[in-house]
């Protein structure tokens, strides 16, 4: 025994000294547990290769990750992520079903190679590298060196990462497993200092507000898996890579997916999706090449933690606010037909005004027979009965700031054929005051069908002055001795909107 304690420092001594090369040490694994049968275990001592790794100086073994776990409560779990490196120690039974069926993996690690230690952590529902979903079961193997990122938990009674791909492996020994993810190298976050607005972008009159790559990262690594913002964000950054559905959602849906990073051409791991999201002023996209690696993007909406995946809210719910590919251009709005007064008159004002000047005759909506009754008329109507009067109906205010032109459409019809010497008495009017006290004010719109004894539609525009303005309509009414009844019904004002 003393021989075998003796050859097991003289190797644990060979790996320390394999290990101080490394760019990190990796800890000295000892056999500090025996497996089911009592005996020391025959443990490879060999360094693993990590090359290349830069391993973080925070990252920490599987006894440090069980005495984090030790210390919270059944069903809690750490705000913070973790880097856990170790050996793995076994497959969970539903290893290969949840590769299968749901891309993560599930297994045990143990600071010791082969140790079979019962000091063990579980890698629980974990992605491959770069968070992607892993297609091979035998890309996660025993003896596997692995480093896994992710909160930790403590699971009645069992130590492991949260689960649902909320954690995954940062790297791994195991070719197969980067021969189905990615070849990408994993960096230390990114320095905000290194953030850097392109020339093209400079005008744009970005928000102070906006936040870059790195500090969406930090807003959604606060949240809880599933969980949104709330708030919308302006996210800029540099397009890393597109997401291999970017295609189908354009084709489809009109959406783009792709992810984002602080540094153009970096490829770092730490970016965050744009996820779903919608072209310029929230317009569907038509082309996917409106979208390509190197663009500068800025995206708004709301944030939320995929299962450890940051990113926006899909469906739309976010869109590019501007970029600097020059195939996205913003499409011009088309003009649209406003309706802004519509008033059929019928036994009643609805929203027209009266105003008496002169006389004991006013505009109203008369009695007309009904059967063995009496109703009011579907109209109204204003009759002089051949005494002086002036009389005013009006427009509510009508606001066409916004708009490029308007049209009034209305029926008039008088109980006889007016004579031209009598014309002035019936006239259609437009003013910026409404004031009938004012006629300076008011300006004449068109000339009457006074010959109509039926209903008989007008149209007329509005006057180019009043564009732009507040304005009101007014049919106005006036008589010494000789007059005729006039009766108007549906008044409508649609207005276009102006497009610049």
């Amino acid at each position: 025994m003393k021989l075998t304690t003796r050859f097991s420092t003289l190797m644990f001594t060979i790996a320390l000294m394999c290990l101080a090369a490394c760019e990190m040490s990796i800890p000295p694994f000892l056999p500090t547990d025996r497996p089911d049968n009592g005996e020391v275990p025959v443990v490879d001592t060999e360094a693993p290769d990590t090359t290349g790794w830069n391993i973080p100086a925070e990252a920490i073994t599987v006894a440090e990750a069980r005495e984090i776990c030790a210390g919270l409560a059944s069903g809690e779990k750490t705000t913070t992520k973790y880097y856990v490196m170790g050996y793995v120690k076994k497959l969970h039974s539903k290893h290969a079903d949840g590769v299968a069926n749901y891309g993560n993996a599930q297994f045990y690690m143990e600071d010791v190679k082969g140790a079979n230690s019962s000091d063990d952590f579980m890698a629980y529902q974990v992605y491959g590298v770069n968070n992607q979903k892993i297609t091979n079961v035998d890309a996660v193997l025993v003896g596997d060196f692995v480093i896994i990122y992710g909160p930790l938990t403590n699971y009645n009674g069992t130590y492991e990462t949260t689960g649902q791909g909320s954690a995954h492996i940062w790297k791994s020994t195991n070719p197969l497993l980067n021969d189905g993810g990615t070849t990408q190298e994993p960096e230390d976050p990114i320095d905000p200092s290194e953030f850097v607005i392109p020339d093209e972008a400079k005008d744009w009159n970005i928000p102070a507000e906006a936040i870059t790559v790195s500090q969406a990262r930090e807003i959604c690594a606060a949240l809880e898996s599933g969980a949104t913002t709330g708030t919308k964000y302006y996210v800029m950054g540099y397009v890393k890579k597109l997401h291999n559905k970017h295609a189908d959602g354009v084709a489809n849906y009109g959406n783009a997916q792709f992810y984002m990073e602080d540094v153009k051409g970096a490829n770092s791991q730490n970016d965050f999706m744009a996820y779903q999201v919608y072209g310029l002023n929230g317009e569907k996209i038509t082309d996917p090449n409106v979208v390509a690696v190197g663009d500068f993007v800025i995206v708004y909406g709301e944030l939320t933690n995929y299962m450890g995946t940051y990113e926006t809210v899909g469906q739309g719910r976010a869109y590019i606010w501007k970029t600097t590919n020059p195939l996205m251009v913003e499409a011009k709005p088309e003009p649209v037909e406003v309706t802004l007064l519509n008033e059929d008159l019928n036994a009643n004002f609805g929203s027209m005004n009266t105003v008496n000047v002169v006389g004991e005759q006013v505009w109203e909506n008369p009695m007309i027979k009904a059967g063995k009754g009496q109703k009011k008329a579907p109209y109204i109507q204003m009759d002089g009965k051949n005494t002086a009067n002036e009389d005013w109906v009006l427009t509510p205010e009508l606001d066409l700031t916004g708009m490029s032109e308007a049209t009034l459409t209305f029926e008039s019809k008088f109980t006889a054929e007016v004579s031209a010497e009598h014309q002035k008495q019936y006239t259609v009017l437009v003013s910026s005051t409404g004031d009938v006290t004012k006629a300076e004010d008011w300006t004449e719109l068109s000339i009457l069908p006074y010959d109509a004894t039926t209903f008989t539609p007008v149209t007329v525009a509005v006057p180019e002055a009043m564009i732009g303005k507040k304005c009101y309509i007014a049919w106005k009414y006036t008589c010494q001795e000789t007059s005729h009844a006039w009766q108007l019904r549906t008044v409508t004002v649609k207005a276009m909107t102006k497009v610049e």
